[in-house]
């Protein structure tokens, strides 16, 4: 027998206890999967411009705009695009699985994700940024508007898939030239540009595999060929200024498009592409 001061004996949670929070944990998941943490590389444009034009960003900022860009921002971007695609998702191999089309996340929920999102992405660069809050809050805007354009009409036109969702690479640029307090020069910003449309390109044939076929009216390699020739022009037009930036921009256009385009199970890590398993297996 217990003495009165003996303290009480703890009892295992019971089934019940243990089943929701399993499925707590499970819900939080499959929010945290509509953040797309493995395309969050892209945030490297924002690094390049961060450290190789004009003074280096700290650390800390570079930190501070990655929460609120990345995480908070694209994270209610990459959702709203997630409602806008369910229906073709739920008959892709590949993407079947993700939280809205499978069901795991109801289209109500993810809105009120969006909500939220863009409410800690607009409110940490007003408590973060201070001074330049405001022009950070234009360009947030301005990739939700382009954004927007792209989910619910531009991606489904001709030719303008691929080349309207380059436009966010130049933001982002500009964006690390803020942070470096500098103002990026336009040969550096079409750079970026090209850069990206060669990789949405070589996602989306890699994801639907069509590497050899046309897609959105390009035919194999036409735009990848176009986006290279006016990078090279623009390289030698900007050059000898920001060697550095030359030289990490030369870096990345061979490692993500020269390896992506060579190994389809590359082009998953290095730019994103979901690929279904029967594409694994002919890679």
């Amino acid at each position: 027998r217990l003495s009165p001061h003996h303290p009480p004996l703890r009892r295992p949670p019971s089934a019940s206890m243990k089943a929701t929070s399993l499925s707590v944990l499970r819900t939080l998941r499959q929010y945290a999967c509509l953040i797309r943490f493995y395309n969050h590389h892209n945030f490297l444009i924002v690094v390049l411009g961060a450290l190789t034009l004009g003074e280096m960003a700290s650390p800390a900022d570079l930190l501070a705009l990655y929460l609120s860009f990345n995480v908070g921002l694209y994270g209610g971007i990459y959702t709203l695009n997630a409602i806008s695609d369910a229906e073709d998702d739920k008959c892709d191999a590949a993407k079947c699985h993700r939280p809205i089309p499978s069901g795991d996340v109801s289209v109500r929920g993810a809105a009120i994700f969006v909500a939220i999102s863009w409410f800690f992405a607009f409110g940490s660069v007003v408590i973060w940024f201070g001074s330049m809050a405001k022009k950070l809050a234009f360009v947030y805007t301005a990739f939700i508007v382009i954004n927007l354009l792209y989910s619910f009409v531009l991606k489904r036109v001709k030719y303008m898939r691929f080349i309207t969702a380059a436009t966010t690479s130049p933001l982002r640029l500009y964006m690390g030239g803020a942070l470096a307090g500098v103002v990026v020069p336009w040969t550096a910003m079409l750079i970026a540009y090209c850069f990206m449309a060669s990789v949405q390109s070589t996602k989306v044939r890699t994801e639907k595999g069509l590497q050899n076929e046309i897609c959105n009216g390009w035919s194999p390699m036409v735009l990848e060929a176009i986006c290279m020739a006016i990078t090279a022009v623009c390289f030698l037009v900007h050059y000898p200024g920001d060697q550095l930036f030359l030289a990490a921009a030369g870096i990345s256009v061979v490692l993500f498009l020269g390896a992506s385009n060579a190994n389809p199970k590359m082009a998953k890590v290095l730019v994103g592409a979901d690929i279904s398993d029967s594409a694994k297996k002919l890679a």
